[in-house]
């Protein structure tokens, strides 16, 4: 008696729409990734592609600025020496080059790809 009604629920779940509660989108992107229906816009960052296709860095540039622009926001001050990590956005082996979808994830927790090998902590990153 109960399987019937859990499949039923769990059918029903499946029908929903993608609200902000079902898709795990940071609080600081809802303002322009929410509908005013409160139904996620997957276009947005994916555009026409599939929904599980990682965004192009382009569009990131869109509303947070090119590469280089990015880099100048977290530029190290002159004469920190090593008491400050380095520019995560100018990377002594990448420059500008890496794509912003290997630190800043939108659906999952953020990362910071340089910890493969070194270990900082930049602790203003928005995970």
């Amino acid at each position: 008696m109960l399987k019937p009604l859990y499949t039923l629920l769990l059918g029903c779940m499946f029908m929903l729409p993608i609200t902000t509660n079902a898709m795990n989108i940071k609080d600081y992107h809802k303002d322009v990734m929410i509908s005013e229906n409160s139904q996620a816009d997957c276009t947005t960052c994916h555009g026409d592609l599939k929904r599980k296709s990682i965004p192009d860095a382009a569009v990131c540039a869109n509303c947070h600025g090119s590469p280089q622009d990015v880099a100048k926001l977290t530029k190290r001050p002159e004469g920190a020496g090593h008491s400050v990590e380095p520019n995560p956005h100018d990377s002594l082996h990448y420059g500008t080059d890496l794509p912003c979808t290997y630190c800043h994830q939108e659906h999952k927790e953020s990362k910071v790809y340089c910890n493969q090998c070194h270990e900082f902590t930049y602790p203003k990153m928005k995970r």
